[in-house]
């Protein structure tokens, strides 16, 4: 029964051949349950979003478990990277620096890259 059109002359057509009381006992119940079972998942389809106390399958708990120790370890390795290039330019703030500081005989007028860099 695909729609309730076709379910009128369905039942027009059953009581046109005089069936037993059984056999509409056996139609009437079953559709009932089908009525049931639809109104059932209309419930159950439109209250899932808000009930969250059901558990969770096995696959989706491990899936979940598996996602976050990738995002995990994504951002370690993220901020590795980070801190190395970081250092990296540390060590190369320091070199420049290096060889920009003038010799412990400097003259009085200039100041030494400390004070520079402080002053800044």
């Amino acid at each position: 029964m695909e729609s309730m059109q076709e379910l009128i002359p369905f039942a027009k057509e059953m009581l046109s051949q005089k069936p037993t009381r059984g056999m509409l006992k056996v139609y009437l119940v079953g559709s009932v349950f089908a009525v049931l079972g639809t109104v059932i998942g209309l419930v159950e389809t439109v209250c899932h979003p808000f009930s969250s106390g059901e558990p969770m399958d096995a696959e989706m708990v491990l899936m979940m478990a598996q996602e976050q120790r990738t995002v995990k370890a994504k951002t370690q390795c993220n901020v590795g990277r980070q801190e190395e290039e970081e250092e990296e330019e540390e060590e190369k703030e320091l070199a420049t620096a290096q060889k920009m500081t003038p010799s412990k005989t400097h003259r009085p007028s200039q100041r030494s890259m400390a004070n520079r860099l402080h002053a800044s």
